[in-house]
């Protein structure tokens, strides 16, 4: 199981073995994308061997290893009813990157520093929270065998997730329309759909919707937060119902958005390539979208706890914490209700505030 390139088209593709040990080959296109996706299906296929591998059987007394404690772990969320993209990105991330390293040593004799290491150069290239993402993954499985006495420590223990700068959003509701504008269509309908429903702009929520979510008589859809486990219900406007109608009708799928007749899984090429078009000068991801949706319902003085109910955040906390310190103007508007304890007579009269020494208006000679 490897990416091998073809000499006689330069297409890459996959060999691999399924779970009958029959051979297969998927092939990918060409250049530095095809190369990727070819490298995305390996990893997903060596992902799958582990999320589906037998449960380990422990001797008494017998040291655990990082494929045998993250095996457990990954059955045990599967059984919690944890969302398979996740427990995947976990696989993946074990599976590539540590039971290479740390195949002949158990999980006891892993270090701090080492696994910090590790995370370092092989995601040198991905964001501090990507970083933490994966180390937040880890700490969980090596606490998973403490809890359940298979090891006897976990080397993430005093590590803590640094708090993280929020990013700096600029995308506004011009140079949304704008991007729209110069979105291919399957994108344009995508940001569509993500401006009027505020949903989470990836496979847990915008590219997970279906036509039998949406309740056309209670002019609604019921959306599924893989994030919180919880169903929400966000209403529709009359006008986007109808633009719903008119797309149903040219669906090739069950899904809301697609592309050339298959579900969609990522925007991001041709996300920056519209923003290019589009002369946006600042990097966009899809998620502004969601963000620009909440901020501008606050702005336009949007009740706090409906906002927090369309986001699907688990508290009105998380809206506040998250988007009220954009809200500059609000304090201000709050803080000018403050009756005063002045009295009319306190005012300064003309004639004193005339008398009182002026600043000179240049410099003296």
């Amino acid at each position: 199981m490897s990416v091998h390139k073809r000499l006689s088209n330069d297409t890459y593709y996959v060999a691999y073995r399924d779970a009958d040990g029959r051979q297969h080959t998927k092939t990918f296109g060409k250049g530095r994308e095809g190369r990727r996706d070819a490298q995305r299906f390996d990893e997903e296929i060596k992902a799958r061997k582990l999320v589906e591998a037998p449960l380990p059987i422990f001797a008494p007394g017998q040291k655990a290893y990082i494929d045998q404690l993250t095996q457990l772990y990954i059955n045990a969320k599967k059984a919690e009813g944890k969302s398979l993209r996740w427990i995947r990105e976990l696989a993946v991330l074990v599976k590539t990157h540590f039971i290479p390293v740390f195949a002949q040593r158990p999980v006891d004799e892993i270090r701090f520093e080492e696994i910090v290491d590790i995370i370092g150069k092989a995601y040198a290239d991905r964001s501090q929270t990507t970083r933490s993402r994966y180390m937040s993954y880890l700490k969980m499985v090596f606490q998973y065998g403490v809890d359940y006495e298979l090891t006897t420590k976990n080397p993430l223990k005093r590590w803590k997730k640094p708090k993280e700068r929020p990013r700096d959003t600029k995308l506004s509701y011009p140079d949304l329309m704008k991007l729209k504008e110069a979105a291919r269509p399957h994108l344009a309908w995508a940001i569509e759909v993500a401006w009027n429903l505020g949903v989470r702009t990836g496979e847990s929520e915008l590219l997970a919707l279906t036509w039998n979510d949406i309740d056309w008589d209670d002019s609604s859809i019921k959306v599924y937060a893989t994030k919180t486990k919880t169903n929400r219900v966000i209403p529709i406007a009359p006008e986007f119902l109808e633009r719903l109608k008119v797309m149903r009708e040219k669906a090739q799928t069950g899904y809301i958005i697609e592309y050339q007749g298959k579900p969609m899984r990522k925007f991001r090429r041709s996300l920056k390539t519209a923003a290019e078009k589009a002369g946006l000068t600042y990097p966009v991801v899809m998620y502004d979208i969601r963000h620009l949706f909440a901020t501008t319902l606050l702005r336009e003085g949007g009740d706090v706890a409906a906002v927090s109910k369309l986001m699907g955040h688990a508290s009105v906390k998380m809206t506040v914490d998250q988007y009220y310190h954009l809200l500059g103007g609000e304090k201000r508007r709050t803080i000018a209700k403050l009756p005063s304890l002045s009295k009319p007579e306190d005012a300064p009269s003309p004639e004193a505030a005339s008398s009182e020494p002026q600043p000179p208006t240049s410099a003296p000679a």
